[in-house]
C-alpha cells in the first residue's frame, strides 16, 4: 500500500489508484502519513482537519472518517488507535513524500553525476503536481505544503543540474525556455538556460536571454542581477574553458554493471521503420494495429518502447499495460487505462456516458452512484474501452502498447480483435506483442493480418554482427573494444537472442570475470567455454549469485509470476526485517528486479526469470513455498488486489490443497463473471469444479455447478450449459435440484428452446414437490408463462399465459419476491398490449412502481420503455421514451438504449421531425455495425428508408433499399413497416398514388406472411387509399376502427378523412365536414399526414363543396414545400 501526497492525495492498493473523496478525509490522511510511525493525537488530527470550524461530536465525526479509510485500504491494520490518537502504521518508503526526499539524499550522496541525476529524477516522478494540493490552504498543513513545494522545485533544478553536467544542453534547452516562462524572476533557472545556449554555440543568445533578465529584473524590482550570474557574464565573454562540460569521473570499478535493457536498438532497423510508419499514420487519423511476435527474449518490449518513444516525440499519447500469469480478466487494459486516468483524468465527452458502467468493470474509480445494468456483452466493453482511449489521446491521436498477449485471457484477448477491426477508423495505433508459439494470442495476430486489419511483425535472431553491436552497447564501448573472448562466447551461446545476449554479460561481471579498469573492459581470467547454457539456465546461473538470502526471497516471489509482493515472497522464504530489505535491494542492484510503483511490490526483469526458477525447483520445495506463501497472503497484510484470487488460487494448488484452490478460484470466476468476462469465469469456475469433480453432492461443487451454468448461459453456451445440467442433477444437493432446473428453465427460455423449457420446468416442479414453497411456486409460474406466451405453438397461448402470470404476480406479492412480480407483470402488459393499450399500461405503470420501489434498474427502464412505446403509439407524446433513453444510457444499458432511440425515431418520423429521426438513426446504425447488432443495424437502415421516404428523397430511398435488401431486410418482419409506413410515403410525396396504393398492398401481403409483433402503422394509410382509389368503403372504415389497430393514433386518424370522402361522395357534405373535423384533431401531431392528407381529397371536396379545400392546398404546398425532395443523399453506414 502506497500513500501518495505529492500531487492529489490518494490511496495505490495493490497496484490499483484509490481517490480519496472529501476535503476533511484527504487532510485526515496527509496529516497520519506526514508522521507515518508515530502517534498524532486526536486533538492535532480535528485541528488539522477542521481549525477553528470543528463540529459538535467532533471525536465521533473523527472516527467516522478514520473508518471509512480504513475500507478504502481494505484493512483495519494500517490506521490503528493508540493513546490519545492513532498511529499510521505502514513499512518505511510507503508514503511518497519519504521516498521523494530519501532518494534526493541518495542523489547528494552519489559521487558519479550520472548517479545524481537518476536518483534525482526517480525523486522528480513522484510529483505529480503541486504537494497536497487540495488541502494545501489549511493552516496546519500549510508550511508543510510549501516545504514540498520547495523540495520539488529543488528537485528540478536539481535534475536540470546533472543534465547539463552530463553535456545534455541542447536536449534541454525547450525544457528551460518553458521554465524560465513558468518562472521569469528565478536567477537559477535563468542561469541554466543561459549556460545551455552557450554550451549549444549560441553565445549571442545567451547573452542576449542574460540581458533580458537584467532589464525584467531591473524594471519590476528594481534590482540588478546576482553575482553568480555575473561572474557568468563575463566568464561568457571570455570564453572560459570552466564552462565546458565537466570531464565526467570514473566510476569505482567494481560499481559498472554492463547496462541490460537500455542499450541502443540493434538489428530491428526494418521493423522499427514500418511501426513508425504505423505512428504517422495513426497520428494523421489513419489508425491501425500491429502484432510484434517472436520467442522469448527476442527484444519485443525493447521494440516497443522504441516506438512509444517516437509516438511521444509527435505528441500522441502512449497507454501501456501487460498481461502475466496467473490470468486475471482484463489485466493489460485495466493495467493501461488505470495509468493513463491517473495522468489524464476521465474525459468530459458525453458519447462515453452509457459506456461509463462497462468500463467500470476495468477501473472501479468510475463507478458512478445508483443503480446500473450494464450490458455485458464483450462488444460493447470492447467498444467503451476503445471510445476511452480515444479520447484519452485528445486531436494528437494514441498508441495503445498491451505486452504479453500469450498470457492474457479470452475476454482480454476479444476486446483486442474488436480494436484491431476498429482502430482503422480512429486516430489510434494498437500494438500487440506475444511469444511465437501457438496460442489463442497469435491466432487472433495471424486473424487480424488475414483480414487486412492488422500488421503481423515477426522479430528474427541476431545476426553475428548484430550481437557485437548489442554487446558493445551493453558495456558502452565501440564494437572493436568487446574482449574478443567475451565476443566469441556471445556468438557461440547467446543464440542471437538479445536477452541471452545481455544476460551472459551480466553473468561475466558478476562472477567477475569482466570488469571495467583503466577505461576499458577487461577480462581477469578465461571466459568459460563449457557446453552452451540455455537462456533460463543462464538467468537462474545469475540467481544462484546472490546471497543465500537474495536468492531465497527471489525464488519464493518466482511462485507468483512476474510481480511479487515482498513481504510474501520474504514470509515464504523465512525472511524478513531488514535481512529482507537487504535482499531485494541486492536483487535490484543486480539487475534481476525492479521495484514497482507500489513499495511493497517487486517484478522480474524479464518473465522468463521466474519462470527458470520455478522450473528449478524440487516440487515438494515448490508446495513447502506456495504453502507458506498462501497462508500469509490469506491474512492480508498486503491487502485485495486485482487478481488476489487466482494467485491464492494457484499457490493453494501448488500446495496440493484442491478444495481451498477450487474455493479462490469459485470466488475468482463470480468476479470475473461480474465484470462481464464470461470466458474468463468459465475457464475459472470449469477449472474449480475439476478439483472437487469427486464430490458433486458437496455444497462446493453445487455452488460452482450453478455459477457455470449461469456462465455457460451468458457465453450462448447453452448446450453446455444442458450437459452440465444434466451431469449435475443426480449429484447437487436434494433440496438444490429445483433450484438448478429452474435455472436452467431459464437459460432455456432466454435462448427461445421452448421444448427444453418445458422440460426443466417439468423436472423443476416434480423435484420442487406437489405443495413447492409460495416463493418457487411464484417463479415457476412466472418463466411458464414466458414459455407459454412465446411458443405460438402453445394451445390458447394468451389466456395460459395470462392464468400463470396472474398466479404468479399473486404468489409474489404475498412472498414479497419484487422480481418476480416485475416478470409477471411483464407478460400481463404483453398479452394486455395486442388488444387494449390502456389495460397495458396500468400493467406496466404497476410495474414501475415496484421496480422503483426495490431498485431494479433494469425493470425500471423495461417498463418505462413499454409505457413510452405505448404513448408513442397512442398519441405521438415522446415524452416518456426520452426518460427512458437517459434512463438506460445513465445506467449502461447500451444495446436497450439503442433500442429506445429507434423506437423515438419512430415517433420523431410521425411528428415531422424527419432530420432528427435521420440523424438519431444514422447515429444507431453506426454504432450497431461497431457492436456486430446485426438485427439492430437493419431496424436503424430500416427508420432511415422511412426517414428518407418522408421527405420524398426518392434516390436515396432506392439506394438505402438496395442495402436492406442485401442484408436480408426483406425477409424480416420489419419490411412491411418499411413499405407500409416508410415508402408508400414517398410515392405520395409525388403525388403518384398508384405506386404508394401497390407499395400499401405489397406491405399488407408482406405483413401477412409475417405478423408484427407491434402495432402497425400500415392500416389507416392503407385504409384511406383504398377509399381514395375506390376499392373501400364504410365496412372497410368500420372494422379498421374497431380493430387494435386503431390504438395507434396514427392509424385511427386516416379512418375520419376516408369516412369524409364517402360522406362527400354521397351529397353529404355536413357528416364529411364534421368527419374532417375529427381527422384534424387527430393529426394535429402529424404534419406529414395532415397536409397530404389534406391536399390528397382537396380535388374532390372542392367538386364536392366541403370543406375548405384552397385553404386546404395553400397549407399543404406551404408545408411540402418546406420539404421539398432533396438531391443529394448519404450513403449507408
Amino acid at each position: 500500500m502506497q500513500v501518495r501526497l505529492l500531487g492529489s492525495i490518494d490511496l495505490v492498493v495493490g497496484g490499483e489508484a484509490r481517490p480519496v473523496p472529501g476535503l476533511r478525509r484527504k487532510a485526515l490522511l496527509a496529516a497520519l502519513a506526514l508522521e507515518r510511525g508515530r502517534i498524532v493525537s486526536a486533538g492535532r488530527l480535528i485541528d488539522t482537519v477542521w481549525g477553528d470550524a470543528a463540529p459538535p461530536g467532533r471525536g465521533n465525526t473523527l472516527q467516522r472518517h478514520v473508518s471509512y479509510l480504513r475500507q478504502m485500504m481494505d484493512s483495519r491494520e494500517v490506521i490503528v488507535s493508540r493513546p490519545p490518537g492513532y498511529l499510521m502504521d505502514l513499512p518505511p518508503g510507503s508514503v511518497d513524500t519519504e521516498r521523494a526526499e530519501a532518494l534526493m539524499r541518495r542523489a547528494q550522496q552519489s559521487p558519479d553525476p550520472a548517479g545524481r541525476l537518476h536518483w534525482m529524477r526517480e525523486a522528480s516522478r513522484l510529483f505529480r503536481g503541486a504537494p497536497l494540493i487540495e488541502v494545501n490552504d489549511l493552516p496546519w498543513l500549510r508550511e508543510e505544503a510549501r516545504r514540498l513545494d520547495e523540495l520539488r522545485a529543488q528537485a528540478v533544478r536539481a535534475t536540470v543540474d546533472g543534465r547539463l553536467a552530463l553535456g545534455q544542453h541542447a536536449d534541454l534547452l525547450p525544457e528551460l525556455e518553458q521554465l524560465v516562462r513558468d518562472h521569469p524572476l528565478d536567477e537559477h533557472v535563468h542561469g541554466q538556460l543561459i549556460l545551455a545556449l552557450y554550451r549549444s554555440g549560441r553565445q549571442a543568445d545567451a547573452l542576449e536571454a542574460y540581458g533580458r533578465l537584467r532589464r525584467t529584473l531591473g524594471d519590476e524590482l528594481g534590482i540588478d542581477v546576482g553575482p553568480e550570474l555575473r561572474d557568468l557574464e563575463l566568464a561568457m565573454l571570455r570564453h572560459d574553458p570552466g564552462l565546458a562540460v565537466p570531464e565526467r569521473p570514473r566510476p569505482p570499478q567494481a560499481a559498472r554493471l554492463p547496462r541490460l535493457g537500455g542499450s541502443p536498438l540493434v538489428g530491428r532497423e526494418r521493423e522499427l521503420a514500418a511501426l513508425r510508419s504505423l505512428v504517422d499514420a495513426a497520428a494523421g487519423g489513419a489508425g491501425g494495429a500491429a502484432f510484434i511476435v517472436g520467442e522469448p527474449g527476442i527484444g519485443k518490449t525493447r521494440l516497443t518502447a522504441e516506438l512509444a518513444r517516437h509516438a511521444e516525440q509527435r505528441g500522441m499519447r502512449v497507454f501501456r499495460g501487460r498481461a502475466a500469469l496467473p490470468q486475471v480478466q482484463f489485466r493489460p487494459l485495466t493495467e493501461a487505462l488505470q495509468s493513463a486516468l491517473r495522468h489524464f483524468g476521465m474525459p468530459t465527452d458525453d458519447g462515453l456516458l452509457p459506456y461509463r458502467h462497462a468500463l467500470a468493470r476495468l477501473v472501479p474509480q468510475l463507478r458512478e452512484p445508483g443503480p446500473a445494468v450494464p450490458d455485458e456483452s464483450p462488444v460493447v466493453l470492447a467498444e467503451a474501452v476503445l471510445r476511452l482511449v480515444t479520447a484519452l489521446s485528445g486531436g494528437d491521436g494514441g498508441v495503445l502498447v498491451l505486452e504479453d498477449l500469450h498470457d492474457a485471457d479470452a475476454d482480454t484477448l476479444a476486446v483486442v480483435d474488436y480494436l484491431a477491426d476498429n482502430a482503422p477508423a480512429e486516430r489510434l495505433l494498437l500494438v500487440g506483442t506475444c511469444r511465437r508459439y501457438p496460442g489463442a494470442a497469435l491466432a487472433v495476430a495471424r486473424a487480424a493480418q488475414q483480414r487486412r486489419a492488422g500488421r503481423l511483425i515477426a522479430l528474427s535472431r541476431l545476426s553475428g554482427r548484430e550481437v557485437r553491436e548489442l554487446a558493445a552497447g551493453c558495456l558502452g564501448v565501440a564494437a572493436a573494444r568487446v574482449p574478443g573472448p567475451v565476443a566469441d562466447r556471445l556468438l557461440s551461446s547467446a543464440d542471437g537472442l538479445p536477452l541471452h545476449v545481455e544476460e551472459l554479460l551480466a553473468g561475466c561481471a558478476d562472477d567477475g570475470t569482466l570488469r571495467w579498469a583503466a577505461g576499458r573492459w577487461e577480462l581477469t581470467g578465461p571466459v568459460d567455454r563449457a557446453v552452451p547454457p540455455s537462456l533460463g539456465e543462464t538467468l537462474a546461473a545469475r540467481v544462484d549469485r546472490l546471497g543465500p538470502d537474495a536468492r531465497a526471497v527471489l525464488r519464493a516471489g518466482a511462485l507468483f509470476g512476474r510481480q511479487f509482493p515482498g513481504a510474501a515472497a520474504g514470509a515464504a522464504a523465512g525472511v524478513s526485517g531488514a535481512v529482507l530489505h537487504e535482499g531485494l535491494n541486492e536483487a535490484v542492484a543486480h539487475q534481476l528486479v525492479s521495484a514497482q510503483d507500489d513499495p511493497q511490490w517487486y517484478a522480474f526483469r524479464h518473465a522468463m526469470t521466474a519462470e527458470a526458477l520455478r522450473a528449478a525447483m524440487l516440487p515438494a520445495d515448490r508446495a513447502d513455498l506456495a504453502r507458506r506463501a498462501a497462508q500469509f497472503l490469506a491474512a492480508a497484510p498486503v491487502g485485495r488486489f486485482h487478481g488476489s484470487d487466482q494467485l491464492l488460487a494457484e499457490l493453494w494448488s501448488t500446495a496440493s490443497e484442491p478444495a481451498r484452490a477450487a474455493t479462490r478460484l469459485a470466488a475468482a470466476g463470480r468476479e470475473a463473471s461480474g465484470q462481464g468476462a464470461v470466458a474468463t469465469a468459465i475457464v475459472l469456475l470449469e477449472r474449480a469444479l475439476s478439483m472437487v469433480d469427486r464430490d458433486l453432492g458437496g455444497e462446493l461443487a453445487s455452488d460452482l455447478g450453478e455459477a457455470l451454468v449461469g456462465a455457460y448461459a451468458a457465453a450462448g453456451r447453452v448446450k453446455d450449459a444442458y450437459a452440465l445440467g444434466a451431469r449435475l442433477a443426480g449429484g447437487v444437493l436434494p433440496d438444490r435440484r429445483a433450484s438448478l432446473h429452474l435455472r436452467l428453465a431459464d437459460v432455456a427460455t432466454a435462448a427461445g428452446d421452448w421444448t427444453e423449457a418445458r422440460y426443466e420446468l417439468g423436472e423443476a416442479r416434480l423435484h420442487a414437490g406437489p405443495e413447492p414453497e409460495p416463493a418457487v411456486a411464484a417463479r415457476l409460474d412466472a418463466i411458464e408463462a414466458q414459455v407459454a406466451l412465446g411458443d405460438a405453438a402453445t394451445p390458447d397461448r394468451l389466456s395460459r399465459a395470462r392464468e400463470l402470470a396472474g398466479r404468479a404476480l399473486r404468489a409474489a406479492v404475498a412472498t414479497g419476491r419484487p422480481e418476480t412480480s416485475c416478470s409477471a407483470l411483464d407478460t400481463l402488459g404483453r398479452c394486455a398490449r395486442l388488444h387494449d393499450l390502456a389495460e397495458a399500461d396500468v400493467l406496466y405503470e404497476r410495474g414501475l412502481t415496484i421496480a422503483t420501489a426495490h431498485h431494479l434498474i433494469g425493470w425500471r427502464i423495461n417498463f418505462l420503455y413499454q409505457l413510452g412505446t405505448d404513448e408513442g403509439i397512442r398519441d405521438g407524446d415522446p415524452r416518456r421514451l426520452v426518460e427512458a433513453l437517459s434512463v438506460a444510457r445513465r445506467a449502461g444499458t447500451v444495446v436497450t438504449a439503442l433500442d429506445i432511440e429507434l423506437e423515438l425515431s419512430v415517433v420523431r418520423l410521425c411528428r415531422g421531425e424527419t432530420a432528427a429521426a435521420a440523424d438519431s438513426a444514422a447515429r444507431c446504425e453506426r454504432d450497431a455495425a461497431r457492436l456486430r447488432l446485426d438485427h439492430i443495424r437493419l431496424e436503424a437502415l430500416g427508420v432511415r428508408i422511412m426517414a428518407a421516404a418522408h421527405r420524398g428523397e426518392r434516390p436515396a430511398v432506392a439506394e438505402l433499399l438496395e442495402a436492406f435488401r442485401a442484408r436480408g431486410g426483406e425477409q424480416d418482419d420489419l419490411a412491411s413497416a418499411v413499405h407500409g409506413f416508410g415508402v408508400v410515403f414517398c410515392h405520395l410525396r409525388h403525388g403518384d398514388l398508384d405506386r404508394a396504393l401497390a407499395e400499401a398492398d405489397l406491405a399488407a401481403e408482406q405483413e401477412g406472411r409475417r405478423p408484427a409483433a407491434y402495432v402497425s402503422y400500415l392500416h389507416g394509410p392503407r385504409l384511406f387509399l383504398s377509399v381514395l382509389a375506390g376499392r373501400a368503403g364504410a365496412a372497410e372504415c368500420a372494422r379498421v376502427a374497431s380493430s387494435a389497430q386503431a390504438q395507434a393514433r396514427w392509424n385511427r386518424q386516416f379512418v375520419p378523412l376516408a369516412e369524409a370522402l364517402l360522406a362527400g361522395r354521397e351529397g353529404r357534405r355536413a357528416d364529411a365536414d364534421a368527419a374532417t373535423a375529427r381527422f384534424l384533431d387527430l393529426s394535429r401531431p402529424y404534419p406529414l399526414a395532415r397536409h397530404l392528407g389534406l391536399r390528397l381529397v382537396a380535388p374532390e371536396a372542392a367538386a364536392g363543396r366541403w370543406g375548405d379545400p384552397p385553404a386546404w392546398q395553400r397549407a399543404a404546398g406551404s408545408y411540402l414545400n418546406g420539404f421539398a425532395p432533396a438531391t443529394g443523399h448519404s450513403r449507408p453506414a
